[in-house]
């Protein structure tokens, strides 16, 4: 038989083997995809359950830091209900609004400080007393504090945005520690029902800063 005759019968067995080496190779390739798509997948959720742990831990933790963009000044549950079954920790929070003009310590005599500030309290009691139209000792009092950290400032502490939020903490610092709660006295036991917070005062908040020269 000659080589022409042969030629056809060998290339359908080349074609066969071909095939066979292709889909061998192909079988193999979709099963390492998928092998490795399996240990990322796998890998992923082992982070995510690891970073969930970590997390749990440092809620638990004692003395834990907040996280961040936590709030820090919300109000402690003192327990006191009112009326219908609620907690007085759920009412709004009272607003006291203070409008002071202060001299700015600076190179010009005649340099002003113009602002708005709103109080907000946790203490209810508190917030309610000093936040209406009725002259209090507690609400001169507050005045007082608020004047008295408003003044002495320069025009540069008072045009710096960090000083401000730090001038808003002094404020808030200095009204918590005037207003705490004090202990009980010697024999006199503590009344959960009208538990007093530890920080009467939620926040001091600046809604108008403005500086004349």
């Amino acid at each position: 038989m000659s080589d022409d005759a042969a030629e056809p019968k060998k290339s359908p067995l080349k074609l066969i083997i071909i095939i066979v080496v292709a889909l061998a190779i192909l079988g193999g390739g979709g099963f390492g995809a998928r092998w490795f798509l399996k240990k990322r997948a796998a890998a992923k959720a082992a982070a995510a359950e690891k970073a969930k742990a970590e997390a749990a831990a440092a809620e638990t933790a004692p003395g834990a830091e907040p996280a961040h963009g936590a709030e820090e000044d919300d109000c402690e549950d003192t327990g006191e209900k009112k009326e219908g079954g609620g907690h007085a920790a759920g009412e709004a929070s009272p607003v006291m609004v203070l409008t002071r003009t202060v001299n700015l310590m600076g190179p010009r005599r005649n340099a002003f400080l113009r602002c708005e500030l709103n109080i907000l309290f946790c203490d209810m009691e508190l917030g309610k007393l000093v936040s209406g139209e009725k002259p209090s000792p507690e609400k001169s009092l507050i005045q007082s504090i608020v004047l008295g950290t408003l003044s002495g400032k320069s025009v540069e502490e008072a045009s710096d945005a960090e000083s401000r939020e730090a001038l808003a903490k002094e404020m808030k610092d200095k009204l918590n520690e005037q207003f705490k709660p004090h202990p009980p006295k010697p024999g006199e036991k503590e009344d959960p029902k009208h538990k007093k917070p530890k920080r009467p005062i939620k926040s001091v908040l600046i809604v108008d800063w403005a500086i004349q020269q």
